[in-house]
């Protein structure tokens, strides 16, 4: 009996209206075989945190502000051969992924469980007004805030980008001035600089790698509304926005807050689960933010990509199965609150939204939901 010969395309381009110009297309010609995808090193925030303690008054301020769990949790060791295999399989005319058992993609409960930022509240939007402003109109209002003024010209780009190295310069100076007798208003400068250290190098950060928008100064003038915005959504949104980018042409760089795909690509999917790193003996398993146990617990590791092979994370993508996906609001926890049937009730901070009257679509809130990949299904990535 003859076997056809693998045709390693979609079977129909009706719905991929893209697909001319997408990675995949690229890698089933026999390019981009070896090419991983790579963020330019944003250091800066890290490298700050790295051999500093923040003071106790910036730590409930910043725990207030709903951004502490980002610093607590700190830096994952980012696996750029598995965000590449992902990102080839990522279809920008729908926002999901496209698996061989159907369709799957990040949610907003995903956001709030795995980083523990929350989704619920107003929009993340820039007034008009910002979107005009001069670069002497955004220094003005960066000295008010925060009564930095660089003077150096290197330190800008444009109207409304400044250099991360220029902050994180002046943080260190200070860092030295935070005690417990300072007022007020210096917590708040320090707390302002340090967000946009966050901002820039970890949440929203751009190919330049070294830059972050002064937009954000906008919501950073009343720090006690920060916690009223919906800060998942708009990671959500930037990420969406980054994964359509990576995923069309052969660029190298891809700016995006990584983590978070590469933490819900672990939940999600139980053959790409490296072994947890080791706790103490005394210490319980985490629970939520999720993604606190896929972090090096024994201080910083010697290097922070890893360095493994492509072709099997395709390989693994390309054969995975039902059975090897978990859809739930979240992934099997060792914690005994999550072994209940309803997970708000574990975590009441989580609230589930069911989409009840389209059992095939992509939940918001509810974890991952598979739909039917339809007209869009294909045969494999065939890149190797």
């Amino acid at each position: 009996m003859d076997v056809p010969p693998m045709h390693p395309r979609p079977v129909s381009d009706e719905l991929l209206v893209l697909q001319g110009d997408h990675r995949s297309a690229y890698a089933w010609e026999g390019e981009l075989l070896a090419q991983t995808l790579r963020a330019r090193r944003v250091d800066d925030m890290w490298n700050f945190m790295k051999d500093r303690d923040l003071h106790p008054r910036v730590v409930q301020r910043l725990r207030d502000t709903c951004f502490y769990r980002i610093l607590e949790i700190r830096r994952l060791q980012l696996d750029w051969s598995l965000i590449t295999a992902l990102i080839e399989r990522w279809l920008p005319e729908t926002y999901t992924f496209l698996l061989p058992i159907g369709e799957a993609t990040i949610t907003l409960q995903d956001v709030e469980v795995l980083y523990g930022i929350p989704v619920d509240g107003l929009p993340v939007v820039l007034p008009q007004a910002m979107r005009e402003m001069t670069r002497g109109q955004y220094l003005d209002m960066l000295q008010q805030l925060t009564g930095f003024r660089p003077q150096d010209e290197t330190a800008h780009s444009g109207a409304s980008r400044m250099s991360l190295t220029a902050i994180r310069q002046h943080l260190e100076i200070l860092h030295l001035d935070i005690t417990g007798e300072i007022d007020d208003l210096h917590i708040h400068r320090y707390m302002r600089l340090l967000l946009l250290l966050l901002f820039g190098g970890v949440l929203f950060p751009n190919t330049s790698g070294n830059l972050v928008s002064l937009r954000f100064l906008h919501h950073l003038q009343l720090l006690d509304d920060l916690p009223q915005y919906s800060w998942g959504a708009a990671i959500l949104a930037y990420l969406y926005m980054h994964l359509y980018r990576a995923s069309m042409g052969t660029q190298h760089d891809v700016c995006e807050f990584s983590p978070l795909l590469q933490v819900w690509a672990r939940e999600r999917f139980l053959q790409l689960q490296p072994p947890l790193p080791p706790l103490p003996p005394d210490v319980p398993p985490p629970f939520l933010p999720l993604a606190r146990r896929w972090v090096l617990r024994h201080g910083y590791v010697r290097y922070y990509e890893a360095r493994h092979n492509l072709p099997l994370c395709r390989d693994v993508l390309d054969m995975l199965e039902g059975a090897q996906v978990s859809t739930g609001p979240t992934a099997p926890s060792t914690d005994p609150a999550s072994t209940t049937d309803d997970h708000a009730a574990a975590h009441p901070a989580i609230k589930r939204c069911r989409d009840e009257d389209n059992p095939d679509s992509v939940a918001g809130r509810d974890g991952m939901r598979l739909r039917p990949a339809a007209a869009l299904k294909h045969t494999g990535c065939g890149t190797h």
